[in-house]
């Protein structure tokens, strides 16, 4: 069995420039084929090495493909391919303004748990919330193409506060809705 470089980049193993803005169709088109090349079940008659580098490439494909898909482990694996030193999911950010925002968007998602309208709220809570995504992703993007790495670590950390966000906002329109 022919196994790509497991060395290589997540980038470079689908065939995608290191950026942050990508063809996510493409990146799912890529991953289908590796997957249908190198699943496990085709090679169930092979060799026991063969067997093993299925599963280890395949497992492969599915690392990179989660880490590639998902904005701020995009952002996050840009900053680690380029040297950058980030810091572990517990640090928080110093940024007061950013820290505000944060608070009042927690308020927010928990002021509709009351009230009528909670559901309709929250999407109008969730909207506002792909807007900030949004701007964060061009922040970052800004700071990681001027080689500001710095400055980008921070915009990543701000994403994936925001996602939390998004996530707990998610969970809690599927109370909602079952209520």
């Amino acid at each position: 069995m022919q196994s790509p470089d497991l060395s290589q980049t997540y980038f470079e193993l689908f065939g995608i420039n290191p950026a942050f803005d990508i063809d996510c169709s493409r990146l799912h088109a890529e991953q289908q084929r590796l997957q249908a090349a190198y699943h496990p079940d085709r090679y169930v008659s092979a060799s026991e090495h063969d067997k093993r580098v299925s599963v280890q490439v395949a497992s492969w494909v599915n690392q990179a493909y989660e880490t590639l898909q998902d904005p701020v482990k995009r952002s996050r694996y840009l900053l680690e391919i380029s040297g950058a030193d980030i810091p572990d999911d517990s640090t928080t950010t110093s940024d007061t303004e950013f820290l505000m925002e944060q608070i009042e968007l927690r308020e927010q998602v928990e002021s509709c748990r009351h009230g009528e309208g909670g559901l309709q709220r929250s999407y109008q809570i969730e909207t506002q919330l792909a807007h900030r995504a949004d701007e964060l992703a061009r922040e970052f993007t800004s700071h990681f193409t001027a080689a500001e790495l710095d400055k980008a670590v921070a915009s990543s950390r701000k994403m994936q506060f925001l996602q939390r966000i998004q996530q707990q906002l998610s969970e809690l329109q599927f109370e909602l809705e079952e209520s």
